[in-house]
């Protein structure tokens, strides 16, 4: 069972491969006993992308959501919040592009494999920077906020981001054909995340990160996910919250990780 909450929608959430694998029990032979198939790497990293996914989705449904009852002494507040999750794609899809695909390729000796999801970036893209463009010059004062400007030009490019972050993770359990070759790819994997979390500012769109993964997803299968120290969980949760408390009331989930009844508007 997953839990529901309003930011489960317009932008469907993603089923985890490992959680897949839990729903399909196997028959010990003969006996009565059912076990589960145990994930492999690529299992285990096609779900962690898909944990950061499913941050994104849920970031940007309640951005969606709340977007046209915004109050005029919340509209910094909310702008700010909204800006984060312009950030956290465009760090994580410039550090696909620029690190963990390139390695994949020459992982597995065929360049190309993972160009679909690169030329999937651009379909968004342009939408994306039309996105931050409206949120800064709301912020700098150039334009009135309008929600339902916002809600216009997240329409542009919000189907095409949602249908690539499910795609890419096929593209990564599809990896497995390559076997041997991608024994470091759990890794790479690693790697590519430290190097995207150093570029997040921390009371900031890292914290922004945290508030908008349901702990609770899954059955509580990724409750202790990310796999940060407990020092920085701990500085998150408990310290970084109230440097910006007032972006994080409009987040899908409380500071401890759990999934909202109801989004603050």
């Amino acid at each position: 069972m997953t839990t529901q909450g309003p930011a489960d929608h317009p932008f469907e959430l993603i089923q985890t491969p490992t959680s897949q694998l839990r729903q399909s029990p196997v028959t010990l032979a003969d006996t009565m006993w059912l076990t589960y198939s145990e994930p492999n790497q690529f299992h285990r990293c096609a779900s962690e992308m898909a944990c950061v996914h499913n941050m994104m989705l849920r970031g940007l449904n309640s951005i969606y959501l709340q977007a046209p009852y915004i109050k005029a002494q919340d509209e910094k507040s909310f702008l700010h919040y909204s800006a984060c999750f312009y950030q956290l794609v465009h760090v994580h899809h410039d550090g696909e592009e620029k690190m963990l695909f390139p390695l994949i390729e020459e992982m597995s000796g065929e360049k190309g494999i993972m160009q679909h999801n690169v030329e999937q970036h651009h379909t968004f893209d342009e939408g994306l920077e039309k996105y931050i463009k409206y949120i800064r010059d709301c912020l700098d004062g150039k334009e009135a906020y309008q929600g339902s400007n916002l809600i216009a030009i997240v329409d542009e490019f919000g189907q095409n981001l949602a249908d690539h972050l499910h795609e890419e993770i096929m593209t990564i359990l599809g990896l497995e054909k390559y076997r041997d070759k991608m024994k470091s790819l759990e890794e790479t994997f690693e790697k590519f995340a430290n190097k995207d979390t150093a570029q997040l500012p921390p009371a900031g769109t890292l914290s922004w990160g945290f508030f908008n993964h349901d702990r609770g997803y899954e059955n509580g299968l990724w409750k202790n996910w990310p796999p940060a120290p407990a020092p920085v969980v701990f500085m998150v949760r408990y310290v970084l919250f109230w440097v910006h408390s007032d972006w994080w009331q409009f987040a899908s989930c409380d500071k401890y990780g759990k999934l909202r009844e109801r989004l603050f508007t």
